[in-house]
């Protein structure tokens, strides 16, 4: 067990966003039903489950987080999708070597996705695009500056993962050759209930729990992504965003 295996039991979605707001979103692109899709950081399959089910796409799914991963392939068995849902305990560049180009490639808060050599947002960028059919879909999802933050703040950002004003995500996505479609932003009741949700499921089994193993650990961890999340709040926002590649 960990922190995170246990607030993604808990959340519909495994970042600031709702699978009716994904499903919107995504069914405004039109995505290609029988079509190849891959997710990046599969959390708890939600997304890639939805894939599966209420877009008729054929999804594999990445995940490197173990205690995670085995919740992913639990959600997966149990939505009966099993048959087209394929869950990759392996980072996604691993994967992406032996995969045709990806009709659809969904990555919503995936820490270094395409791995350190390629943290940059073009960089990124490129190297998922080089793995897109053409016309094919690119749904990112991350956290974005929404004001200059202070520098320790930033300092802690940059150790996992690139951050920039939405305007940058977008500008990167264009040197990228791909085009932005459509963009949505978390509102503060969506984030609210992604900081709360998480905090709760972790408290509400640690005062469960006082002599597992796993104690301390997701304590700690609890109270680092809270304090982090806290802090970070007023500098950050949250964005979907849609791209493709042209045909």
């Amino acid at each position: 067990m960990n922190f995170h295996r246990l607030a993604y039991e808990e959340i519909e979605v495994c970042n600031a966003l709702t699978l009716e707001t994904f499903r919107r979103f995504l069914a405004a692109a039109g995505p290609k039903p029988g079509g190849r899709a891959l997710e990046i950081g599969a959390g708890n399959a939600a997304l890639a489950i939805s894939m599966a089910r209420d877009f008729g796409m054929q999804v594999e799914a990445v995940e490197v987080d173990m205690a995670v991963a085995a919740l992913a392939q639990s959600r997966i068995d149990a939505a009966g999708v099993a048959d087209r849902v394929t869950l990759s305990r392996m980072r996604s560049l691993t994967l992406l070597e032996d995969l045709p180009p990806q009709d659809l490639i969904l990555c919503v808060g995936a820490t270094d996705p395409v791995g350190e050599e390629h943290r940059h947002p073009t960089d990124a960028f490129r190297e998922l695009a080089d793995h897109l059919a053409p016309g094919g879909l690119l749904v990112w999802g991350d956290l974005y500056w929404t004001e200059t933050p202070p520098e320790p703040l930033e300092r802690v950002m940059a150790l996992t993962n690139a951050c920039t004003p939405l305007a940058g995500w977008t500008a990167a996505a264009g040197a990228a050759g791909l085009e932005v479609l459509d963009i949505h932003i978390a509102d503060d009741a969506t984030w609210d209930a992604y900081i709360e949700t998480m905090d709760r499921a972790a408290r509400d089994w640690i005062a469960a729990h006082p002599d597992r193993i796993e104690r301390p650990h997701i304590e700690a961890t609890a109270d680092r992504v809270r304090s982090f999340l806290t802090f970070a709040r007023p500098y950050t926002g949250f964005a979907l965003q849609l791209m493709r590649r042209p045909a």
